[in-house]
């Protein structure tokens, strides 16, 4: 991994996340953010750096606040299938890691989750758990039931998957990887994701509390908000330094350590950024609350803060060890 990411300058990457960055701002439609991305080369960053690529594009995506289908291509390259604008990857429920579908016989049942892809794929691909292993095929679309997801951010484009489809309906797909490698490169791009949602909210925070004035002086003043404001920073930057320790580390329990402390550091932020910004941040004239609305829904996707430190306890017992984040 380290070797394909040594031909990729730290220039040519700041550049191109200020590409990224003004394309998502400019057309912040999934399916535009999407032709965007590939024309700008993502399916080749993917490749030639797949931790450091996904790192840049959804940091990118935190800091505009948008969505696209992204993730199904971390999914698609992690799988060792080819990267398209038009295949999807089913994701599994909110807050779980396991396969968004299961062999039964003849028949293959599907629960799960889609991205804004949808619109545009033209198949989608199904991790499905077997009795020998976890296999992957292709359906077309047509052949599911897709419903939108209500809750706090209908427009996020996330939408429901079920089915029940006979197995004779799929084409099997030969997988190039593994479905626990794919869920640790989700978690590691979601990660870098909610670290840029929360930057971007304690931005937010930080100006109201410069300019809004009580009292006769600005509320940063204040040492409860000061409080809020250095207590989210301090999550944000260990959840930093967790996400960008994964850039050279492929241990999934690392990359479920990142999911979980970046889910924690957007719940932080999203609390503290909501108090100090008081009445306005209740409102669609701010933009704060399609921040807030979308980091909710992606802290739950690949598990949560509050689903993986289970997960990420059981791991530890059964292994012994725990992962050095950095070298004293």
């Amino acid at each position: 991994m380290t070797d394909q990411m040594d031909h990729l300058d730290a220039d040519d990457l700041a550049m191109l996340a200020t590409s990224f960055e003004s394309a998502m701002a400019a057309a912040p439609d999934p399916s535009t953010i999407d032709q965007a991305l590939f024309e700008l080369g993502w399916p080749e960053l993917l490749e030639a750096a797949p931790t450091q690529g996904a790192a840049t594009v959804f940091t990118a995506l935190g800091a505009t606040g948008t969505t696209s289908g992204a993730l199904d291509d971390v999914l698609a390259h992690a799988l060792g299938l080819d990267v398209s604008a038009t295949t999807g990857v089913a994701l599994p429920p909110t807050q779980r890691t396991t396969t968004p579908a299961r062999r039964d016989d003849e028949q293959i049942v599907v629960d799960g989750l889609v991205s804004p892809r949808i619109d545009t794929a033209t198949s989608i691909v199904l991790a499905v758990a077997s009795d020998q292993a976890v296999e992957l095929v292709r359906v077309d679309p047509s052949k599911v039931d897709v419903a939108p997801v209500g809750g706090i951010d209908p427009d996020g484009g996330h939408r429901r998957l079920r089915a029940t489809i006979a197995a004779a309906d799929t084409n099997a797909e030969t997988p190039g990887g593994t479905w626990p490698g794919a869920v640790a490169a989700a978690q590691v791009a979601l990660a870098h994701q909610l670290v840029a949602s929360s930057r971007w909210m304690l931005d937010q925070a930080r100006e109201h509390a410069l300019e809004r004035v009580q009292f006769g002086r600005a509320i940063a003043s204040f040492q409860a908000i000061r409080h809020k404001l250095s207590e989210t920073l301090v999550q944000i930057e260990g959840a930093a330094s967790v996400a960008g320790a994964c850039t050279d580390d492929s241990d999934p329990m690392l990359a479920a350590l990142a999911k979980s402390l970046a889910g924690s550091a957007a719940r932080t932020a999203s609390k503290h950024a909501q108090q100090v910004l008081a009445g306005i941040g209740f409102t669609t004239e701010h933009d704060f609350q399609r921040w807030m609305k979308r980091t909710v829904v992606i802290e739950g996707l690949f598990g949560s803060a509050s689903s993986l430190p289970t997960t990420i306890g059981e791991d530890l017992l059964a292994r012994g060890t725990a992962p050095r984040l950095f070298e004293l």
